[in-house]
């Protein structure tokens, strides 16, 4: 039996580089879709895990960027990135409730 020779090693070499691409291309998803397309409230809703309804409520408001088709809302790439650094601003603190027996207090004593 002869020794393989260097050609013979990297002819090997190579095979297998090319097998190990081609299952690697198998398992990696498809490249992503159109950066410019509009998405719609159903679809930026699964992004966020939030309602379409919720979305299309919000975006009717003007609370959230959006542009409108009719009766159709969509939204690009951008917007979502907007609507998620709007979620981010701080929240306001909730309301103190006062009860009505305090305020008959500070009213008699004023």
């Amino acid at each position: 039996m002869e020794p393989t020779t260097d050609l013979e090693h990297l002819v090997g070499v190579a095979a297998a580089i090319r097998e190990l691409a081609e299952a690697v291309r198998a398992t990696t998803p498809e490249p992503p879709a159109d950066p410019d397309a509009l998405l719609t409230a159903e679809q930026v809703g699964d992004l966020l895990q939030l309602s379409p309804r919720t979305l299309k409520d919000q975006a009717a408001a003007g609370a959230v960027p959006h542009h409108r088709f009719g009766k159709h809302y969509r939204f690009t790439r951008g917007d979502v990135a907007e609507i998620v650094r709007l979620s981010a601003a701080p929240v306001k603190p909730q309301r103190r409730r006062v009860p009505l027996a305090e305020l008959a207090q500070d009213f008699r004593a004023a």
